[in-house]
């Protein structure tokens, strides 16, 4: 694969984007870990977006255009990054889509093709009269085991499923943090349970992250999708999608770009609602560092946690008190002293040293109590 000449090509198409050959990623992520890309393209509206997917997609539905891949490169990853690859695109160049980096550990290798950095960033009111459907949220397997030390969200959660609905349609790469802001200055609500989470609200769909009791799930009424294979974008119901914990249907259809996406908000009580974001994120500045990844594993199922401890129990907790490894070093990385959940860039950390740290708490779970700790964290690249 010349990957210069592909530069060459892409700046061609399109010369108002930023694109750059053997570009560093690790400013791109929350961690700053992580070698550089064959190819980095930086897109900053959705229109520009999709047209950069929609040549990509030309290209690798040319077989002739490039020679065959390794068997384990993949030809396209998540809005944060997955790894997960689909047989079809073996002869496309590898393409991964990267949102604010705040769950990825890019390899110091770096990546292999092209890497979309997405920054999309739109919010549409769609409509003006209230509307009104059922709302429920899932089970996140959330539980703080020491409240006073770390997480108390019992004391911030209310109901607000009775106040009217709003439709709100915002493109992939919008910021969490600011889609939350601006949609409370327009006394808009329900987000501000996923206040100090920094990444993109693609990925947080991607992830479908969860917020105290809540996921993103539970807020989303559609998904508007390229698909690389058919080079369409297409709509698609997000009743129609399996969602479960830090699971989504597009973690297993990378070939699914998320562009955009409309959220079922509330017109409740914004002021009551950045009380608790802001308190929400009064607590999580004193427990979560923000040189990380964000959480490093998944809670475990509640059926894995009653058949040990009786009752749910938190990573975090398990990592501190049942194998003692907070404050764990290995070369630059650290297991945070704030939270043992977050392994934390101390000291110009690779992201060898990182791993390393994400394995010695697998194998010391899965020796002491059998069972296998699910990351949150996606690994990208050679490892």
């Amino acid at each position: 694969m010349d990957y210069h000449q592909l530069a060459a090509e892409l700046k061609s198409k399109f010369p108002n984007l930023t694109i750059e050959s053997d570009h560093p990623l690790a400013p791109y992520t929350t961690l700053k870990i992580g070698g550089p890309a064959d190819i980095f393209i930086h897109v900053k509206q959705n229109q520009e977006f999709i047209q950069v997917l929609e040549y990509l997609a030309s290209l690798n539905n040319d077989v002739n255009s490039f020679s065959k891949r390794s068997e384990h490169e993949p030809a396209y990853t998540d809005p944060e990054g997955s790894g997960h690859r689909k047989n079809s695109f073996a002869s496309g160049v590898p393409t991964t889509i990267l949102g604010n980096g705040s769950n990825v550990l890019i390899s110091d290798q770096g990546l292999r093709g092209i890497v979309i950095k997405n920054s999309s960033n739109s919010i549409e009111i769609i409509n003006t009269n209230p509307i009104k459907v059922d709302f429920h949220h899932s089970y996140t397997q959330r539980k703080e085991d020491e409240p006073d030390k770390y997480l108390d969200f019992t004391k911030l959660d209310y109901d607000e499923s009775d106040q009217p609905q709003v439709l709100v349609k915002t493109a992939s790469g919008t910021p969490l943090p600011l889609l939350i802001t601006s949609l409370l200055n327009q006394s808009i609500t329900g987000l501000q349970w996923f206040a100090y989470i920094p990444g993109t609200i693609g990925g947080a769909v991607w992830y479908n992250i969860h917020g105290g009791n809540y996921h993103i799930s539970d807020y989303l009424e559609s998904v508007e999708v390229f698909d690389m294979s058919t080079s369409q974008v297409r709509s698609i119901d997000s009743k129609s999608l399996d969602w479960t914990y830090e699971k989504s249907y597009f973690q297993l259809h990378p070939e699914l770009i998320i562009t955009s996406l409309t959220l079922r908000l509330f017109r409740g009580d914004a002021q009551m609602a950045t009380k608790v974001r802001d308190a929400w994120i009064a607590q999580k500045v004193k427990v979560q560092p923000m040189n990380s990844a964000g959480s490093a594993f998944a809670n475990p199922a509640l059926e894995t946690c009653q058949k040990i401890w009786g009752e749910q129990k938190s990573t975090g907790w398990i990592i501190d008190h049942e194998l003692g490894l907070k404050g764990t070093k290995i070369g630059g990385a650290q297991i945070s002293e704030k939270h043992a959940n977050f392994i934390v860039n101390q000291d110009h950390a690779t992201a060898v040293d990182y791993k390393a740290l994400l394995d010695l708490i697998s194998s010391q779970v899965k020796q002491k109590f059998g069972f296998d700790l699910v990351p949150e964290v996606r690994l990208l690249g050679e490892f």
